[in-house]
This record gives C-alpha cells, structure tokens and sequence, in this order.
C-alpha cells in the first residue's frame, strides 16, 4: 500500500468502539479465577499452525508463572523420563532450549506485526490509536509484566522453595503420562535446573499490544491474523511459554488488588496471589518484598535498600513524616508555603550521616499538587543536589526554574 493510500481516518463508530476494546482487554488484563482451558490450548495449536509448525507434542498447565517458569526448565527430562525415551527428539531440546523456543510474542509483534500495520496506516493515525487503547488501560498496567519481573529481576532474590521442583515435576510428570497414555504415572527423579532456566521468556505479557491488533484489524489493517491466535490464548490462561515440542501454560490468579488509580497494590497482604500459593507484593504498581508489606521496616533496614524505588515505597510505607523523624533527617531553615501549590508547605532535609546517600543529596518533602481518587493528598521526599539552600529554590529546580520564577507561580501543573 503506497503512503498517498494509507488509511488516515477513521469515524466516530470507530472511535467508540476502539475505546471499548481497550475497556475490554483491561477487564481481560484483571480477570481472574479459571479460564477457558480447552479454548486456550486451541488458540495454542492455531499459533503453532500460523507459524507453520505442527501442534506441540504436550500442552501442559501449571497454577502459577513461578511454577511455569521451573516447568518450562525441567519438562523435556520430564517427558523423557516418563516416556523411556519414546520423545528423544524433545529431550535434545533440553540442550537447544533457547534456539527451541518459539519467538511468538512481543518480539513477532514489533517486528513483523507492528511493520504491517505501520505501512498501511499513516502515523498519526497509528498514534492515536495506541493512544486510545492505552487510555483505557489501567495506569501500570499489567500483572502480567509484573509476574515476569518477580520472576526474572525478584525484589526478594526469590529462589525455587524446596517443596516446589518436586511439586511441579509430579504435576508435570501426571500430566505427559495421561497424554502420552501411559498408566501408571513412572517415578520421575529430581532435575536440576539448567544454566540461565531463569531467562526463558514468557508469552502473552503484552496486553496493549493485543488491544492495539484488535483496533488496526477494526479500521481495516489486513495480516494481523498471525497473532490473533495469541490474542486468544491471552484471554483465558496467564504467562504461557512455547517450545517447538511441547508448550507450558499458566492459570490466571486467583486475587488481583488494586490501589485507586488502577495499579497492582495492597498494603496489608499479598496483591496477586495463584492457585499454588504464589504471590507478589506490590505498592502502587511496583514489585516489594513481601517483608515490607507483612513486616515491618524500620528506617534503618530502608536505608540500608539499595534499590531506589523500593526503598521509596518503604519510606511511604511508614510515612515520610515518621521517617523523618526516625532517620535523623535535620531540617534546613523554615518550612515554607508552597506558591506552586496553594495551602501546602514545602520543607528541606540534610541526610545525616552514614545515611544513603549522605554526601550527595538532600531531600524535599513536598505534597502532590493532585488529590487521589479518594480526596487525600499524599505526602513525597524527591532527592535534590546536597547544595540546594532552601525549598523553594529545591522545588524551582525540579520544574527547571529559578526561585523568583517559581514565586510567582498561581499553581504547578
């Protein structure tokens, strides 16, 4: 299709109903309890057949995407063990797990399938489009980005609990016998996981790439059926992981949680929790230990957390008030009023001593100019350069101003 034909508009019809794909791919996003398995493992077989290939040889399931990531790892031994051998070609694959596995997700979908649509619609039609979609979306979306990073880059250094290979390779080992028909089940020995089993990636994670197919194909865009077979699978199973030979599929959660702007959240408990008793803590859409939700942290064990981000969200946790008070921030000069935010104060801390990170930072405590969706206005610390003098001049220098600027401000936005 040449640039003059590209598709460059579309009506309100369309509008409408693109808003309400992406409405229906974040009630697809957070839906949990049992899905559709029978419909999943069909969607699996026409990704297969779309790419060419044969139907795997076992569709698998595990309750969590922990328990898929260790299944992933250790199943063509599985499949050997239980079967004497009679599937020898899938336990090669044991060593060629990385060139075996099938790249059909997010990387088929911006290289292949993004170049498709990009070529019959204008850009900023495209634009728009994924505007919309993601507009519907919740903010930080999506669990399943989130289970991937538990999995790949935990916040605790998660590692398989003992009880857990054993528990998945006996799930495993039920499921190849009943498939391959043999009775009864043979006694299958412990695995060990191989180099790197950790980085095998997921399937179906991308949310707002599946919405955003589902809207090219609405307005017209054609050979985006490649991955509607994707599409379905997502829509009724969790992470899935896709080998030539054999493919591994996940159950949805059990528990989602949200805070009030949409994100994964919960400040008491778990925020996700599957079938087999996996979970992950979240606060307000980032990954925690689940010892900073269901424990305590007090500001020593904050500041001893390298990673910024967590160590942000601990500090919410308890307060930036009390943590300031319990860390030994000191106060340089006065609070002031706020002129970029009407009715609040501004105020600066000096790290004390032997404090991460003393010697290059201070910090601003400052209350967000936006009330949450429940009418409360919460309280942040933002690091500033250790020579900043006062608050104002702190506050002026995030927005790129200088003080008198800043002073005359009716309202930050």
């Amino acid at each position: 299709m040449t640039p003059s034909k590209r598709i460059a508009r579309i009506t309100e019809e369309q509008e409408t109903i693109i808003r309400e794909i992406g409405k229906d791919w974040n009630a697809v996003d957070w839906a949990t309890g049992p899905g559709d398995r029978a419909a999943a493992e069909d969607a699996v077989r026409e990704v297969y057949r779309g790419l060419g290939l044969p139907p795997p040889l076992f569709i698998v399931w595990l309750e969590s995407p922990w328990a898929g990531l260790i299944g992933q790892a250790v199943l063509p031994g599985v499949i050997a063990s239980v079967t004497g051998g009679r599937y020898a070609r899938v336990r090669a694959r044991f060593r060629r797990r990385i060139r075996g596995q099938l790249r059909t997700g997010k990387e088929f979908l911006h290289t292949e399938v993004v170049g498709r649509a990009e070529a019959q619609v204008t850009p900023a039609l495209n634009k728009r489009v994924g505007s919309m979609v993601v507009g519907e979306l919740s903010p930080g979306y999506t669990w399943r980005m989130e289970a991937q990073s538990a999995m790949v880059w935990p916040a605790g250094g998660r590692k398989p609990e003992p009880w857990a290979q054993p528990r998945v390779q006996e799930e495993l080992a039920a499921q190849v016998a009943a498939q391959a028909g043999i009775v009864p089940v043979p006694e299958v020995p412990l695995f060990r996981l191989p180099h790197r089993w950790r980085y095998e990636f997921a399937q179906g994670e991308d949310v707002a790439a599946f919405a955003w197919a589902d809207a090219m194909e609405l307005i017209g865009v054609t050979g985006l059926d490649t991955v509607r077979a994707q599409r379905q699978v997502s829509r009724h199973a969790g992470l899935w992981w896709a080998y030539r030979d054999y493919a591994v599929l996940t159950s949805r959660p059990d528990v989602l949680r949200q805070d009030a702007q949409g994100r994964l959240h919960c400040a008491d408990g778990p925020a996700a929790v599957w079938p087999d008793g996996w979970v992950i803590h979240a606060w307000h859409g980032r990954e925690v230990p689940g010892s900073l939700i269901e424990g305590y942290w007090d500001a020593d064990r904050i500041l001893q957390e390298s990673n910024s981000e967590i160590r942000r969200a601990a500090i919410e946790r308890m307060g930036w008030g009390e943590f300031i008070a319990a860390a030994g921030l000191l106060q340089i000069g006065s609070s002031e009023p706020d002129p970029g935010n009407p009715g609040c104060q501004l105020a600066l801390y000096e790290l004390s001593a032997g404090t991460f990170p003393a010697t290059t930072v201070r910090v601003l405590l400052c209350t967000n100019a936006t009330p949450e969706r429940d009418g409360t206005r919460r309280q942040y610390g933002l690091f500033v350069p250790f020579d900043t003098p006062d608050p104002i001049t702190a506050a002026a220098g995030m927005l790129g101003l200088t003080r008198e600027q800043y002073l005359t401000l009716d309202r930050a936005t």
